[in-house]
């Protein structure tokens, strides 16, 4: 067992930091907690404690408030057992967080909960939600139905009583013929599992690290009031995975015995569709912490230095939801319990202090790679030049607060060999050169949901007869769109990203995609406004309906719109890190662009047919380790300001060029072919790379990774090196050449 050099102590009360080696202590506690917001250092009065504390007065007297309500006598809390303003002793016990965390007898998790419930309570009601789908057919009035015990008719009807929780006017839900007490139930209890896991505990790196590491871990919940026990970690994980098992017994419970669903079913299923695809995303992470902790437990300190695959899963499982400290640097930091052994003391002091993030991100995959002997990498194409280190990406010139984003699509190029190159398989000689024919462009916007459209045709005039023509309208005002009619407007900005994204495919197909990974959330005003098929019925019978008919031409399009009553997208693509970014996109060749939200500009790009980043967003392998397929790895912060290009090296890159002429020319009612081959084996690039006459020598190919993406890689003489260029974002682009090991500088 490692004992820290020192320990807070509680008697009857009464608290002092004291040195376990002197007090004969065998065990201890560890606590994880959010710190809040630092404070001025201040004198604490703990015996021990000889240095100005910056913890929170309130949050350290929550500590005080748990040592003695739990009871527990020795308890390592970080503030006041580390001299935070000693940044030797920070970096020298920062080293043993693993061993600290592996040794505690006990780990207590202690976040703020403005109202406490009991798991047990919550883990018998989805239990006897259980037992009423199961003993009752159809959803009707559950209480009357045969069957029915008569402890379950009680439950009932103390649910009838309760304060209606779920997300649909209690009226509508009963003329709807659904069973009310069913649905309180089911809204009440996944509700409470999701506030739990929407703590601002759950968004921190430090915490993250300390439920991986920590043993027999008990959370409690606090508030000024009182601080109650919420039970062992793993019966919330556990209730986490239960919800989403409800959500999908409970819809099909109400399709049952239905030949029809009228409008307000329809809107029920709509709400319940909504709440399962939420906790879908929320069994993954649950998952992927489980598999992470069970990879630590039985690898030991350096378990990563073997197991390349739990390593993935970290990555994948610390940036499915965002998380972030109040310093930069310590995105880093709050990583090195997990990777136990990667930095000494020393190196922690001189490779990662400071705020210089490129420096720190460069160190901590260069150590990394060195360590484990395989070459990782981010999908990221931001790089500058540092010799044979060049394909680890570097954030660059960022001074915002980061996020766990920046481990977003991590994965293992290949073997590290001594000089520091990579040891690659990749397919190469790739049919065909790269040809740009969209600039992409990061600025910073504004929180909101804005569409702007304009067709390069816009404010043109078009024929409509043999001798007719009209302008085509250009909207420069944006139109505030409410809360029914954004359903239709959504599907509209997304037949426009297919016919730009996607030319000549199937634009149903595509938007349906894009707008099911999008995951787009209002409130309508009236239930029949948003159904379950919400993306098909709201365009029904409009022009919207069958967008590749000869009326539809993108080019001839504008609109400008503000979704004001759109709430949030479900996309991990839409999170805090990517709300103030927005994306400007032209199409070089023809002039079509287009300004909408980070979210939607690469939701657009992966969901085109033949984009594996587009296929799905998480998944678990059979060990339940995650792995990110969203495409969020493609840019990474720093990037705000600089443009991309996308290439293709198939196809015609002139072809939105011919198009829109022929848009433009041909006259309504007559259908517009594409005379040119439309641009395919696309890849993202950074905007400085250039293909030109003088490059035609330059050998390209993609190394594959399993999952997170391909990147794209080229050289310039046969005996060279590749050099990674960018991201490939298509599955497959033909090669002459058979794959095999390359070397990367």
């Amino acid at each position: 067992m490692a004992l820290p050099p020192r320990l807070l102590c509680q008697i009857n009360g009464n608290f002092s930091v004291v040195d376990p080696r002197h007090e004969g202590v065998n065990e201890f506690d560890i606590i994880s907690y959010v710190w809040g917001p630092e404070v001025e250092a201040y004198d604490c009065a703990i015996p021990g404690v000889n240095w100005g504390i910056k913890l929170g007065r309130d949050k350290l007297n929550d500590i005080k408030r748990l040592m003695v309500s739990a009871p527990m006598r020795y308890l390592w809390v970080d503030a006041v057992c580390i001299n935070q303003t000693d940044p030797t002793e920070k970096s020298i016990e920062l080293s043993k967080m693993y061993e600290y965390y592996r040794s505690a007898s006990f780990c207590h998790i202690l976040i703020d909960l403005p109202k406490v419930w009991n798991p047990q309570e919550i883990v018998d009601h989805l239990r006897f939600l259980d037992h009423v789908l199961l003993s009752t057919r159809g959803s009707g009035i559950a209480s009357q139905a045969v069957g029915l015990t008569q402890k379950m008719a009680a439950d009932l009807a103390w649910w009838a009583n309760q304060n209606w929780t779920f997300r649909m006017n209690k009226r509508k839900v009963q003329a709807a013929a659904i069973d009310t007490e069913v649905l309180n139930c089911y809204s009440t209890c996944i509700g409470h599992v999701r506030s739990v896991f929407r703590n601002l505990y759950f968004s921190r790196v430090w915490t993250f690290q300390e439920m991986l590491l920590g043993n027999n871990i008990t959370m409690w919940g606090i508030n000024p009031e009182r601080i109650s026990c919420l039970g062992a970690l793993g019966i919330w994980m556990d209730l986490a995975i239960e919800s989403e098992d409800k959500a999908v017994k409970l819809r099909d419970w109400i399709t049952a015995d239905r030949v029809l669903n009228p409008g307000g079913v329809n809107a029920i299923l709509r709400i319940i569709k909504e709440d399962h695809e939420s906790l879908i995303n929320l069994q993954a992470q649950v998952k992927g912490i489980n598999s992470a902790r069970t990879d630590i437990i039985n690898g030991g300190p350096r378990w990563w230095q073997q197991n390349f695959k739990g390593v993935s899963n970290i990555f994948s499982a610390v940036s499915i939801t965002p998380r972030k400290c109040q310093v930069n640097a310590d995105v880093f930091k709050g990583l090195l319990g997990v990777f136990s052994g990667l930095f000494s003391p020393e190196e922690i002091t001189r490779e990662m202090s400071g705020d210089d993030m490129g420096s720190i991100l460069l160190a901590f995959f260069k150590q990394l790679s060195t360590k484990t002997g395989y070459a990782w990498t981010k999908l990221a194409i931001s790089s500058r030049e540092r010799g044979e280190w060049d394909w680890i990406p570097v954030v660059e010139s960022y001074s915002g607060l980061m996020t766990t984003d920046c481990f977003a699509g991590v994965v293992p190029l290949g073997r590290l060999k001594k000089n520091g190159q990579a040891k690659a398989w990749a397919m190469t000689g790739i049919d065909g050169v790269p040809k740009k024919y969209m600039k992409i462009k990061l600025i910073r916007g504004r929180p909101e949901f804005q569409f702007v459209f304009k067709g390069c045709n816009c404010g043109k005039d078009i024929k409509t007869g043999v001798f007719k023509s009209e302008p085509i309208p250009t909207y420069d005002r944006p139109r505030n769109v409410g809360k029914d009619e954004t359903g239709t407007i959504l599907v509209q900005c997304a037949t426009i990203l297919g016919s730009v994204m996607d030319p000549g495919g199937n634009v149903v197909e595509y938007r349906r995609r894009f707008l099911r990974n999008l995951q787009p959330y209002w409130e309508p005003n009236d239930p029949n406004a948003k159904l379950v098929e919400w993306i098909d019925r709201c365009v029904s019978g409009t022009n919207w309906e069958h967008p590749n008919s000869m009326w539809y031409r993108s080019h001839n399009e504008s609109m400008n719109y503000r979704m004001v009553d759109l709430d949030s997208c479900g996309t991990r693509l839409a999170n805090t890190g990517t709300a103030s970014i927005s994306c400007e996109v032209c199409v070089t060749a023809c002039g079509c662009s287009i300004v909408a939200p980070f979210s939607w500009i690469f939701e657009a790009i992966t969901a085109v047919e033949g984009s594996f980043l587009g296929k799905t967003a998480v998944s678990l392998d059979k060990d339940n380790r995650i792995t990110l397929t969203d495409g969020l790895g493609l840019v990474q912060v720093g990037d705000i300001g600089r443009t991309f290009k996308l290439v293709a090296f198939g196809g015609d890159v002139d072809s939105h060029k011919t198009y829109a002429s022929g848009c433009k020319s041909t006259k309504r009612g007559r259908e517009v072919l594409a005379n040119v081959r439309w641009p395919t084996g696309r890849a993202l690039v950074r905007e400085e790379f250039t293909h030109g006459i003088t490059d035609m020598a330059r050998d390209y190919g993609y190394v594959e990774n399993e999952g997170a993406g391909n990147l794209l890689v080229c050289r310039n003489q046969a005996w060279g090196p590749y050099r990674i260029i960018g991201v490939c974002i298509d599955d497959y682009i033909p090669s002459k050449k058979r794959a095999g090991e390359v070397n990367i500088r």
